[in-house]
């Protein structure tokens, strides 16, 4: 078995609200402008999926050219020594490459229109250039899917609102999601995609980082319970305190390392700055144990 690989062992009637996933935060950060502030990642995407990252926080921009990747008023790039910038035509190769070559795998994709305010706009063109012509390997469905009902597609995790006269379903709706950033609040908040369907999202952004392990962060992986039907989100990510991610993350990211995560339930998707290789298979390596008694393929 490949180590990267842990989906592709487990058996596919889990739902995938069941499964911890290992994610990233603004995924495409790691060439980007005003670095100190907006750099999430010191990895690239081809290289978070290698590491066993399953779900891409990916931030977008409509142009004259395409989708942009960025983060708010920050530019993605495409590499460390160019400043052409990153359009979501490459990003969505890297993924569906990815998946090609591994096709028990899955991903899921956060797409959010994360500067300007033409959500309908957006929500054709990305339906137009990037559902519609490739709807077979997306998993469109406003319900949580299991394993085998994702694997080898993209499962679209939407966070911009929906323009009504599109005719194929566009994903799990994440549209009415509650922006967190209270620098006191520290309780996960719920969002309802669809009648029976929900989730529990934990994404304190402006929290101190002691204050977003101890009080937050922490709490929450304590006590949630992914069910087939609810998703728990857990955005370890926070730009609190001086504001800078790397720094945040190097705390937070050590504290993470030293919990112990559950042996005998899932606790949902995890969402890191930073991560490591060893904090990757800490999170997908921990559905063998979750799952031990089940017949693996």
């Amino acid at each position: 078995m490949q180590e990267k690989l842990i989906l592709s062992v487990l058996p596919g009637e889990i739902p995938l609200s069941k499964l911890n996933l290992a994610g990233t935060h603004d995924s495409a950060t790691a060439f980007v402008s005003l670095s100190k502030f907006a750099r999430c990642q010191n990895k690239t995407i081809p290289e978070q999926l290698q590491m066993g990252v399953r779900f891409l926080d990916i931030r977008l921009y409509e142009d004259r050219k395409g989708l942009r990747l960025v983060h708010a008023f920050a530019d993605c790039y495409r590499g460390e020594n160019t400043k052409k910038p990153l359009y979501f035509d490459e990003v969505f190769s890297f993924c569906t490459s990815f998946l090609k070559e591994n096709p028990r795998e899955t991903l899921v994709l956060s797409v959010k229109l994360d500067r300007g305010s033409r959500e309908i706009e957006f929500a054709e063109r990305f339906y137009k250039d990037f559902i519609k012509p490739n709807a077979a390997l997306w998993y469109l469905e406003n319900r949580v899917p299991t394993l085998r009902e994702c694997r080898g597609k993209l499962v679209l995790f939407r966070r911009y609102i929906q323009s009504p006269d599109l005719p194929l379903p566009c994903g799990l709706d994440f549209s009415v999601w509650e922006s967190q950033k209270s620098r006191t609040e520290t309780v996960p908040l719920p969002v309802v995609m669809a009648p029976g369907c929900t989730a529990l999202v934990q994404d304190r952004y402006r929290l101190a980082p002691d204050k977003k392990w101890n009080d937050c962060a922490k709490p929450f992986l304590d006590i949630c319970k992914p069910t087939e039907s609810r998703i728990c989100l857990h955005y370890l990510s926070t730009c609190g305190g001086k504001g800078v991610p790397a720094e945040n993350a190097a705390r937070i990211n050590e504290w993470f390392s030293s919990y112990p995560l559950k042996t005998d339930a899932p606790q949902g998707w995890i969402l890191l700055d930073f991560p490591t290789q060893a904090l990757c298979d800490k999170i997908m390596q921990s559905n063998l144990t979750v799952y031990s008694e089940r017949e693996m393929v």
